[in-house]
């Protein structure tokens, strides 16, 4: 399937890209960045969409997060920013994820994500001025800290909400 124009970004999708919506499984959410959101507003979404399973979906983004961080910490303490630059693209996108579906929606565009944003209730503060400068200069130090911090906020929001859900 061709990317829909609102996913374009050069960070993550270009008029040329294409994924596969045949199949879908939870590994998804952190292997193909936006695969559920796609399908989702091209009718194709299965059954079980992350931002309504959240439970599976946000712990399994910030279990990958953890992961990779410790790989961005050590490429910023050998000053490799080009390898930073590569490696951190997948997280901004899992975190853009996450800022949405833990809103219980979609990501309907990456063109305007900050429009987008406005209207979320659960996110970090001033979340549109820091994630834009994060995805701005991603091999910068900064914005792997930026970043950080925001995962280190949204999972906190996040578990907020559910102990809030189930009173």
């Amino acid at each position: 399937m061709k990317i829909p124009e609102a996913f374009f970004h050069p960070h993550f999708y270009s008029d040329q890209s294409t994924i596969s919506i045949k199949n879908f499984r939870i590994e998804d959410t952190v292997e193909i960045p936006f695969k559920y959101d796609i399908a989702y507003y091209q009718g194709a979404a299965p059954h079980q969409l992350p931002w309504e399973m959240t439970s599976d979906s946000i712990p399994l983004i910030l279990n990958k997060w953890k992961e990779k961080e410790t790989h961005l910490n050590n490429l910023h303490e050998g000053r490799n920013r080009k390898e930073a630059r590569e490696q951190i693209i997948l997280p901004i996108a899992w975190f853009l994820q996450l800022l949405f579906w833990i809103n219980g929606q979609p990501v309907r565009c990456l063109t305007d994500w900050k429009k987008e944003s406005k209207k979320l209730k659960w996110k970090p503060i001033n979340v549109d001025e820091r994630l834009e400068f994060v995805i701005k200069k991603p091999e910068m130090y900064h914005a792997f800290i930026q970043l950080q911090q925001l995962y280190t906020e949204s999972a906190k929001l996040f578990y907020k909400m559910k102990a809030l859900e189930q009173k």
